[in-house]
């Protein structure tokens, strides 16, 4: 029975929805950083671990926000292996769909190769 009579997704795609979730699980810290910095980068502001700094935009300070979203990075030490694990899982999981693509196109392809093939020469 085909992934397709029973509704369930094949097993490549079990893993990839897998690996997927633990993508989004482990880069997930990596967003706060990447706001606080982008941030940092539009307003000119200083930031540093040692102190919070005045930061003013329309009337507002968010000098404690982006020390904040900055001091994220510190957690994301202790997720860079997970990061590059999760990394390493998508390529393998890549590498393997791809070799299964290869490995049906070359079914397809000898299949077509067997089929008796038509002389339209009119003789």
């Amino acid at each position: 029975m085909s992934a397709l009579e029973t509704g369930r997704p094949d097993r490549s795609r079990r893993r990839l929805r897998v690996i997927l979730i633990l993508m989004v699980v482990a880069w997930l810290p990596a967003l706060p950083f990447a706001a606080g910095a982008a941030l940092t980068s539009l307003t000119g502001c200083q930031v540093n671990e040692a102190n919070t700094y005045p930061c003013p935009v329309a009337g507002h300070d968010i000098g404690e926000l982006l020390y904040g979203l900055m001091m994220t990075g510190w957690v994301l030490i202790a997720f860079l292996p997970f990061m590059a694990l999760t990394l390493l899982l998508a390529a393998g999981q890549g590498l393997l769909m791809l070799v299964g693509a290869w490995r049906r196109r070359g079914e397809t392809r000898h299949e077509t190769h067997d089929r008796p093939r038509h002389d339209f020469r009119g003789g």
